[in-house]
């Protein structure tokens, strides 16, 4: 069987790669959709990690008050560009520093929270993060992430369907 594709869908399906290779991350946290478009992944060579960052300052209307609320994540990990590609664990901050911020809005309050590895039972709390490919500068890193991770004031939130798809970025020191 031949499959055709006309040149409108094969630039369709190159603009979406495109983009996704722009700063393409999306997950859900307790079930909520979190996306963003305009994710960044920087390598610090010099120090040895990279940093995938996102975050999204939004204002939200709070009994009749404007203020500024953030969603946004980041996930760090140490190593060299060969050992990233594969999966990672982590059970503590030592070994992959990892923040979710996020809020909801409850009856004119807004609840805001922060979930990380940074408190609680190591054996109850864990991240997964598997990249699939770390390009050089300027190429795409591809992976997926899940976790199940403490808030600040001891409660269990479970990350899952992570996904993203960035550009890499050198940071010179």
């Amino acid at each position: 069987m031949r499959w055709r594709v006309s040149g409108a869908a094969a630039l369709l399906a190159l603009a979406a790669v495109l983009a996704a290779a722009q700063g393409s991350v999306s997950y859900k946290v307790d079930g909520k959709p979190f996306r963003f478009q305009d994710a960044m992944l920087e390598y610090h060579p010099a120090d040895g990690y990279f940093s995938l960052d996102c975050e999204l300052q939004e204002t939200i209307t709070v009994g009749g008050s404007e203020r500024e609320a953030f969603v946004g994540m980041t996930l760090q990990l140490a190593g060299d560009p060969g050992s990233f590609v594969g999966l990672h664990e982590a059970s503590s901050p030592d070994e992959m520093p990892v923040y979710f911020s996020w809020y909801h809005l409850k009856e004119d309050q807004v609840q805001e929270y922060l979930a990380s590895l940074d408190e609680g039972d190591p054996a109850r709390i864990k991240m997964r993060l598997q990249i699939d490919s770390f390009g050089a500068q300027g190429k795409a890193v591809r992976g997926s992430f899940s976790g199940i991770l403490f808030d600040e004031d001891g409660v269990l939130h479970t990350v899952s369907d992570g996904l993203f798809a960035v550009t890499r970025t050198d940071v010179a020191e």
